[in-house]
């Protein structure tokens, strides 16, 4: 939600840039950063996964991967500070589900659930009992908001 804020403040900055008091340069910079901005929310909002009988189903924006757990040789983790990795190694390769997932130790029990034990890490098993949140993502998202919010105020009352 912060970032789907950022972007609709992104787009009325450029809105106000554009057609009140704003340079060719200034545009050029708030479509720089709308592009990005904007190919992460959709990222985002399209990135999914579905857990069946049959295996699971990782959704991205333009990408669908369906992995069978009979598939699936091993599960794993990886933490890097508040950021936690789950690693499914296939027969084809490896795919990475991250806990910016929303309900990541739901997802995470429910992986642990459809596999063998002996496919299972046990540090991985400790992640549904002590999950590892990580907020600073949605953190900078509201800093971004204010400062949007602060430019954008600053566009109509100057400070001179």
């Amino acid at each position: 939600m912060p970032l789907g804020i950022d972007i609709v403040l992104l787009f009325a900055l450029l809105f106000v840039s554009i057609f009140f008091k704003g340079s060719t340069t200034e545009w050029v910079v708030l479509i720089v950063l709308v592009v990005p901005f904007l190919y992460f929310f959709l990222e985002g909002l399209y990135r999914k996964v579905t857990i069946s009988h049959e295996g699971l189903v990782i959704q991205k924006l333009f990408r669908v991967k369906d992995l069978l757990w009979e598939d699936i040789t091993h599960a794993g983790h990886l933490i890097i500070r508040k950021k936690v990795y789950v690693l499914l190694t296939t027969v084809k390769g490896f795919h990475i589900v991250s806990n910016a997932y929303e309900n990541f130790s739901g997802l995470v029990k429910d992986i642990c659930d459809h596999l063998d034990k002996e496919k299972v890490e046990e540090q991985l098993m400790e992640q549904i009992e002590h999950p590892v949140r990580d907020i600073s993502n949605m953190i900078l998202m509201w800093v971004a908001a204010l400062v949007i919010c602060g430019i954008m105020v600053t566009k109509f009352y100057p400070l001179s």
